[in-house]
C-alpha cells in the first residue's frame, strides 16, 4: 500500500456513503491493494485453516463406527467436538484479521503505509481486547437471539463496528460496544442493509470457490477453504472498516487530522 487512500486517489473521502458506494469503494480497495490485503490474510489463513482440518479429521476418525470395515456414522462426540473446533478457529481468524487490515485501511486514509508486518503486529498485540469485545458482543447478540430472533439481529448490527472502534479510537471492552451503539443510532437499517449484502457477495465468492471440491479429500476441502477465506474475508473487514468511517462522518465531523490523532493515540 504505498498511495494513501484518503490523499492520494480519493477513493475514500471522510463523508457519508450510501450502502452500493460503500461496497464498490470496498472493491475498489482489494482490487488496488489485493496483495498486502491477501497476503495479511494468507499468513494466519493458511495454518489455521489446515491445522483445523487435521484436528478435524483426526476427531472424525477417532469416532467413526464402522461395520464390515464401512463407515457407517460418526460419534456425536466427534462431530460435536469438529464443529466447536471450527467455530474456535473461525473466531480467531476474523479476529486477527479485522484488527490487521482495519489498522491497515485507516493508516492509509491517513496517508500512512503500515504494511502487513506492522499491521499484525498491531493485531496481535491487541488479539486480547478484540476477543474480549468479540465475546462480549457475541453474548449480547445470542441473548437477543434467544429472547426472539429480532432483537438479536438487532443488537447485532448495533454493535457491529465495536472492533473498528477499538482499534482506531482506542475503545475497549464495553466502551468499545458503546461507541458502536451510538454511531449507529439513527443508520440502523442503512448498517443492517450494507453487511447483509456484503455477507451475500462474500458467501457466494466462498461457496463458488469450494462447491467444486465439497466432494474431495479433506486436505484438498481445506485448501479450497483456506484459499476461499484468503479472498472473501479481507473484503469483509474492508466493508467493516467503511461502514465505521462512514457512520463517524454521519454522525460527526471527520478529517484526516481527527482520525490520525485517534491512531496514534490508540497505539500508545
Amino acid at each position: 500500500m504505498s498511495e494513501a487512500i484518503g490523499q492520494g486517489g480519493g477513493a475514500v473521502a471522510l463523508g457519508p456513503r450510501g450502502i452500493g458506494e460503500i461496497l464498490a469503494t470496498a472493491f475498489q480497495l482489494y482490487r488496488r491493494y489485493w496483495r498486502t490485503l491477501l497476503g495479511i490474510a494468507a499468513l494466519v489463513v493458511v495454518p489455521l485453516t489446515l491445522l483445523q482440518y487435521v484436528l478435524g479429521h483426526w476427531l472424525r476418525t477417532q469416532g467413526e463406527v464402522t461395520r464390515s470395515g464401512v463407515v457407517v456414522s460418526t460419534s456425536f462426540w466427534a462431530a460435536a467436538s469438529a464443529s466447536l473446533l471450527a467455530a474456535l478457529v473461525g473466531l480467531l481468524l476474523y479476529q486477527v484479521l479485522t484488527g490487521a487490515i482495519t489498522r491497515a485501511i485507516a493508516a492509509e486514509v491517513v496517508g500512512e503505509d503500515p504494511g502487513v508486518e506492522q499491521s499484525y503486529r498491531f493485531g496481535f498485540v491487541r488479539l486480547w481486547s478484540v476477543l474480549l469485545v468479540s465475546v462480549l458482543v457475541g453474548l449480547a447478540t445470542v441473548a437477543g437471539l434467544i429472547l426472539f430472533i429480532i432483537p438479536g439481529i438487532y443488537i447485532g448490527v448495533r454493535l457491529a463496528v465495536s472492533i473498528q472502534a477499538l482499534v482506531v479510537e482506542g475503545k475497549r471492552g464495553t466502551e468499545a460496544m458503546g461507541r458502536s451503539w451510538a454511531l449507529v443510532v439513527g443508520h440502523w437499517w442503512h448498517a443492517f442493509g450494507t453487511l447483509v449484502v456484503a455477507a451475500i457477495i462474500t458467501g457466494l465468492v466462498n461457496s463458488v470457490i469450494t462447491a467444486p471440491f465439497s466432494a474431495g479429500a479433506w486436505f484438498v476441502q481445506g485448501v479450497a477453504a483456506a484459499v476461499a477465506t484468503i479472498v472473501t474475508l479481507p473484503y469483509g473487514s474492508l466493508v467493516g472498516v467503511l461502514l465505521y468511517l462512514d457512520l463517524r462522518a454521519r454522525k460527526e465531523r471527520l478529517d484526516l487530522d481527527t482520525l490520525r490523532a485517534d491512531l496514534r493515540a490508540s497505539t500508545g
